[in-house]
């Protein structure tokens, strides 16, 4: 028998008969010595070849072996390890290697500490044996974002569990080769583990299965750094259950089974900051913290990118951070400037890019049209002239790729990525094609726009609409506002007034649930200037209409408000149109309440219901009586207004011609004025329940301001009934929802209202105080009436405190 074999057998033997001396079974001595039971049974039967001095030591503690039994048995295993006939020998397995061939770590990591020690506890779990233990685990993300960095960085956090040694092989070829190719990066394995050249197996399938029976019994950490897929991978993973691999993807390698996947994300702004500190210095960051703050943003808290700023300002000391954030604001030079040496952003995209197939490189270069930061695949479908379905393929090879980030079911750049798909697009794309393909996606956009609003036009026909129903319209412009208003603003630019014009007509009905959470003021502008432009005096003439509400229920503007219904007025009434003129003249009575003028706005309602009754306009009469009906009450006629609030409501809840949202807002809404109506008579009870009912629809429909009034009067309501702690729950739900909008006006009133409720309480009296501060400082530069009636009480009320 050879000598090798006689000193296996011996140490096994000893081993063997000093557990069962000790009574312990193969499981025990393992977990005691955290070692596998695999490890410990093939050690046993003399067939590992080289126990490790760290296995060997632990073994004799679990022992509990010391004086001259420990030494004979830590000088056996020596031996075994140390054959005296090395040159008698016939080869018959690789020399004893311990590698060690991870990069040298980066001593400012930043923002990855959770990951970190997700990942040690993972080691901790693989080295004790415990089973059902992911021994894989893939680390994904774009491109630039750490992912090297971070598995060598654990790499060495780990490399003292893992005594067997560390592998490192890097998986991406330099162009034009490509990916490594498997049976290369085995050999390389087989070399590192102390394989002659000479015995590397020539067939693929002999090298992997030497490598997994070389690391079957070792403790080791591999680190397969830049895989490509799945079949570079499998591999290259070592067989044992000591062994642990990193891998690093910019893909997830879904189809790697029993692969743990940690996605990495982008730093946080404090982490981003403090990369740039460790690498140019705390000082230099502290001087500039506002700079500092803009470099982050810059550089899309992406690691890579901040690593390059960082190198390039410690390697520039006369350089201040404004300075290079000042070059990084021209996005044309910005992937540029993101150049240090041999790292470059650009470099690092390059590589996904020039993997991609042709059909999703041209979805990449194109979707870099798209206005907003995210979309959907029926947009970018349009931009790509292609099919939905192609451009949803496309799309999820992107993703895979690590160019584009997922969110929820929707798409989106990072901003360093689109700027490099753009340059992609400028330098493969002719100029006559770039320009078809944005003029396909402006196309689309308004056409949808258009098709989305005309759903909540009374008695619109909806035949060819993509739309379900209203409610799938409201949930398609809301998703896509990032995308049809820089689409709408683009049309104007390029004059095409007719579309402008279409569009902002259209969206009047959805604006009504919808008042505070897009700028109508800004949308109906273009719709104005625009039918100025095409010489449309009835087009311009409505949406001046719109555009005066939208300055004076939308940005509290009355003044502007009224100038611009008095344009509108004054010009329907020349070109005859009587229906807008009856618009202008309800508008403007809404303006009057508003601003203390009831008895003027009785008036423009009359007049407004005559107009509407003489052209047989049943909706615009009713929205007429109704303004009617809120101007009798601030005269404190509040039974009469009631009535008149009833016939409102009544009528709404009849067939009316709007759309089922349309419908209910205006219920909503004459339930809102018939519980102001029972407040003025005193009937706290009633109309607290009529805005808790207007609030649920409210709610239902969308229409987030008007639900915030709704909860704002409730709240009143309650503190009239003197149900204080109901009262400010309320206030402070309607504040959260004026403060999400940013109502300054409203977030005024509710604040004013909540310090009243405090001051019932004589220990507030600082709450009270503080509630009051806010509230003026959200009046801020509003200048109307009521605004400075409100100041100077708050004004008042602070200085008695």
């Amino acid at each position: 028998m050879p000598t090798s074999q006689v000193q296996r057998d011996q140490f096994g033997g000893l081993l063997r008969t000093l557990r069962l001396e000790r009574g312990l079974t193969q499981e025990e001595l393992a977990e005691a010595a955290g070692s596998s039971v695999r490890g410990i049974r093939e050690m046993e039967r003399g067939r590992v070849r080289s126990p490790q001095r760290r296995t060997v030591v632990l073994l004799a503690d679990a022992l509990r072996l010391a004086g001259p039994d420990r030494d004979r048995f830590v000088t056996l295993a020596r031996t075994q390890r140390q054959p005296h006939d090395h040159a008698a020998a016939p080869y018959d397995g690789p020399a004893v290697v311990v590698p060690g061939e991870l990069p040298a770590a980066l001593p400012d990591l930043a923002g990855r500490a959770e990951i970190l020690e997700r990942l040690s506890t993972l080691a901790a779990d693989v080295t004790a044996g415990r089973p059902d233990t992911a021994s894989v685990v893939v680390l994904h993300g774009p491109p630039g974002i750490g992912k090297t960095s971070l598995a060598v960085t654990a790499g060495h956090r780990l490399s003292p569990a893992f005594a067997g040694g560390q592998l490192f092989v890097d998986l991406q070829d330099v162009p034009p080769g490509g990916p490594v190719d498997p049976a290369e990066a085995l050999a390389g394995l087989l070399r590192s583990l102390g394989v002659p050249d000479n015995r590397v197996p020539v067939s693929p399938a002999e090298r992997g299965g030497l490598f997994r029976t070389l690391t079957r019994d070792r403790p080791l950490l591999v680190v397969l750094d830049n895989a490509a897929n799945e079949a570079q991978v499998r591999p290259l993973l070592p067989a044992g259950r000591g062994c642990l691999a990193l891998v690093t993807c910019r893909r997830p390698l879904t189809g790697l089974a029993g692969a743990l996947r940690q996605p990495l994300d982008l730093l946080t702004p404090e982490a981003g900051r403090l990369l740039l500190a460790a690498i140019v210095g705390t000082d230099r960051i502290a001087a500039e913290p506002a700079a500092a703050d803009q470099l982050v943003t810059l550089c899309g808290r992406l690691p890579l990118a901040l690593r390059i700023a960082g190198n390039r300002l410690a390697s520039r000391p006369q350089w201040s951070v404004g300075w290079l954030v000042d070059l990084l604001r021209d996005q044309r030079r910005r992937l540029t400037v993101l150049t240090a040496g041999d790292l470059g952003i650009r470099s690092a995209f390059e590589v996904s890019y020039r993997q991609l197939d042709p059909t999703a490189a041209r979805v990449f270069r194109r979707a870099s049209l798209i206005p907003g930061t995210d979309f959907g695949p029926a947009l970018v479908a349009a931009v790509a002239g292609t099919d939905e379905e192609t451009a949803t393929t496309a799309l999820e090879e992107l993703v895979e790729a690590g160019v584009l980030l997922t969110v929820g079911d929707r798409y989106q750049f990072h901003d360093l990525v689109r700027l490099y798909a753009q340059e992609r697009l400028d330098a493969e794309e002719q100029q006559s094609c770039r320009t078809s393909a944005h003029d396909q996606m402006v196309d689309w956009l308004l056409r949808r726009t258009r098709q989305a609003g005309a759903m909540f036009e009374p008695v619109a026909c909806r035949a060819d609409s993509p739309f379900d129903d209203d409610r799938a319209a409201a949930y398609w412009l809301d998703r896509e506002s990032g995308n049809w208003l820089p689409a709408l603003r683009d049309a104007a630019r390029s004059g095409r007034h007719t579309d402008v014009v279409a569009v902002a007509k259209a969206l009047h009905w959805y604006s009504d649930a919808t008042s505070h959470r897009h700028p109508w003021e800004e949308i109906f502008s273009l719709g104005v200037a625009a039918a100025q432009a095409a010489g449309s005096p009835r087009d311009q003439a409505a949406l001046l209409n719109f555009l005066g509400w939208a300055r004076y229920f939308c940005q509290d503007r009355n003044t502007d408000g009224l100038a611009t219904l008095a344009e509108a007025r004054e010009l329907a009434r020349r070109i005859g149109d009587r229906r807008e003129e009856a618009w202008a003249l309800t508008y403007t009575a809404a303006i009057h309440i508003r601003t203390g003028r009831a008895g003027s706005a009785i008036d423009h309602c009359r007049r407004a219901v005559a107009l509407f009754r003489e052209i047989g306009y049943a909706l615009g009469e009713h929205s007429a009586a109704s303004a009617q009906g809120t101007a009798l009450a601030a005269l404190g006629r509040f039974a009469e207004a009631a009535e008149r609030h009833r016939e409102v409501l009544a009528f709404y809840g009849r067939g009316n011609g709007l759309s089922r949202t349309g419908a209910a807002v205006a219920r909503a809404g004459a339930m809102m004025s018939l519980g102001a109506d029972l407040a003025g008579m005193g009937r706290w009870r009633d109309a607290a329940d009529e805005y808790a009912r207007a609030r649920r629809v409210f709610h239902r429909c969308g229409a987030t301001f008007s639900e915030a009034n709704a909860v704002h009067r409730y709240g009143l309501a309650l503190q009239a009934l003197g149900e204080v702690d109901a009262a400010a729950e309320a206030l402070r739900a309607a504040l959260d929802l004026y403060a999400a909008l940013s109502c300054p006006w409203w977030e005024a009133q509710t604040l004013s209202a909540l310090a009243a409720l405090v001051d019932v309480a004589p220990d507030r009296a600082t709450d009270a105080r503080r509630l009051r501060q806010r509230a003026l400082d959200r009046c801020g530069e509003l200048d109307a009436p009521e605004v400075r009636t409100l100041r100077d009480t708050l004004r008042r009320e602070l200085a008695g405190s």
